[in-house]
């Protein structure tokens, strides 16, 4: 979802600061479609075949990946939109007993490779994610978006949030995207319904403009260096007072809606919300305490890496 990996401690801490704010879980109206974040990341490698299968297969009502484009301008499945150097390794070569690790810190943009030379020189999801540990390794490929289109189309009724991880530093521009996702997802033809989610108000109107298609803000945005604990805080309190206001700040996306990050969600925010026409989403708690509380929140998705664990699933 955002540029970076939401601090689990720092978002409690925001939380317990902000309890008073609507940060604490109350009863309201709402049968939320529940997602799996990153197509399962609480159980595979986030964004990978393996994740996408899995959650086909349990018949999951919706998906969550990442979109980012090669150098060919390809597509492909990748929360960041350079290799990510905790995650992937060095494709294991024949002498070799285990895969090189990238430099630590590096960050080498998708878009200068193409499709090719990620195929053939990288592999994700074997060293295992920190943050979730419970989840399988499993070395792979970079899943491409046209992989994805096919395998979707044994399951019609799961619908398909895509995320698009444009980046004016590492991609390009919000027009590319949109030019090369939308003619992809029109040439299969499926009957699955799916939006468009950004932290970038331009990448979502550069979508609207070429097509009817849903959109909705990710909110706060976090760039991959931010004390995720602080710019919740910041950001929350900002609102809280009226300087950043949902509805204004969506409007102001042209989205149709907007998903908030769940240490700093507020029901009554997001009630209000819904009552000025627009989509309501919350990423991503994961306990079963939380998910049963916010499957009676006035929401349109419930984004999570266990959807499993939601009894509104």
């Amino acid at each position: 979802m955002t540029t970076t990996r939401w601090n689990q401690r720092g978002g409690a801490l925001t939380c317990a600061l902000l309890l008073a704010a609507g940060c604490g879980f109350v009863d309201a109206p709402g049968q939320p479609r529940v997602v799996a974040h990153r197509a399962g990341a609480g159980h595979y490698p986030e964004n990978s075949r393996s994740a996408v299968l899995s959650s086909l297969h349990e018949g999951y009502p919706a998906i969550e990946v990442d979109v980012v484009l090669t150098k060919d301008r390809i597509p492909i499945l990748s929360h960041d939109a350079w290799i990510d150097a905790e995650l992937c390794t060095y494709t294991l070569q024949p002498n070799e007993t285990e895969a090189r690790r990238l430099p630590e810190g590096s960050r080498l943009p998708i878009k200068d490779f193409t499709l090719a030379e990620l195929q053939r020189d990288y592999r994700c999801g074997g060293l295992g994610d920190p943050a979730m540990i419970g989840a399988f390794k499993v070395a792979d490929r970079y899943l491409t978006l046209d992989e994805l289109l096919t395998a979707l189309k044994g399951s019609p009724d799961t619908v398909v949030q895509l995320d698009v991880k444009e980046h004016p530093d590492y991609t390009e521009p919000p027009e590319i995207f949109a030019e090369e996702i939308l003619a992809r997802w029109n040439a299969a033809a499926l009957p699955n319904r799916f939006f468009v989610t950004s932290t970038r108000g331009e990448l979502l109107k550069a979508f609207q403009a070429r097509q009817d298609v849903e959109t909705l803000l990710i909110w706060p945005a976090f760039a991959a260096d931010d004390n995720t604990t602080l710019v919740g805080l910041v950001n929350e309190l900002k609102r809280t007072v009226g300087v950043q206001e949902l509805i204004q700040l969506t409007r102001d996306a042209g989205a149709d809606g907007i998903a908030v990050a769940y240490p700093v969600a507020d029901r009554a925010a997001l009630e209000a919300v819904r009552k000025a026409g627009l989509k309501t989403a919350v990423w991503t708690p994961n306990t079963e305490g939380q998910l049963a509380a916010y499957c009676r929140w006035p929401l349109d998705y419930l984004i999570t890496d266990y959807v499993e664990r939601a009894p509104c699933r």
